[in-house]
């Protein structure tokens, strides 16, 4: 590569990392709020599930998704706190740990990336880590959801971000 690919390349490596870090950061922020019992909560609907499922969604797609940016597409799904075991409880330590790990791996993909590659099925990796992003934000509104109907404490990442208030004008 010429040296304007390699600035453009470092750019938007720069970038994706930012941007996950505080995406990512986020999400942290919340965990930081709630305890190992809150993992269990469920909305008021039959069809819930509970929080514990959006953490496992979130890091299960996080630790699958190194092909997807690598090659365009993904090779199946997995998740490291899966099979939970039926009345094995999760911690949120476990959660959080776990967590940790898949954004180190994760980071260290980035650093691989080729982000100006098109991939056979047109997409790119840029393309695969929006989708991504996209996924990591559709679970913070699911938990938005569990804030709101668990009386669960808003954080200030999430309300300065989200525009989260439990006064019905907006303030804090």
């Amino acid at each position: 590569m010429n040296r304007e690919a390699d600035l453009i390349m470092q750019t938007i490596l720069e970038g994706v990392q930012q941007h996950w870090q505080d995406l990512r950061g986020r999400t942290y922020d919340l965990m930081d709020v709630l305890s190992d019992a809150d993992l269990k909560a469920r909305l008021p609907f039959q069809e819930s599930q509970d929080v514990l499922y959006q953490f496992r969604c979130m890091l299960g797609t996080q630790e699958s998704w190194t092909p997807v940016l690598l090659e365009g597409r993904m090779k199946g799904w997995g998740c490291s706190l899966q099979p939970v075991e039926p009345g094995e409880t999760v911690s949120m330590e476990r959660v959080r740990e776990a967590m940790i790990k898949a954004d180190v791996q994760l980071q260290s993909t980035f650093v691989q990336v080729n982000w100006l590659k098109v991939f056979e099925n047109d997409t790119s990796p840029l393309m695969g880590y929006l989708r991504l992003a996209e996924h990591e934000a559709h679970h913070h509104g699911q938990l938005i959801n569990f804030i709101y109907a668990c009386g669960f404490p808003i954080p200030e990442s999430w309300a300065d971000s989200w525009a989260l208030s439990r006064n019905i004008d907006g303030t804090a």
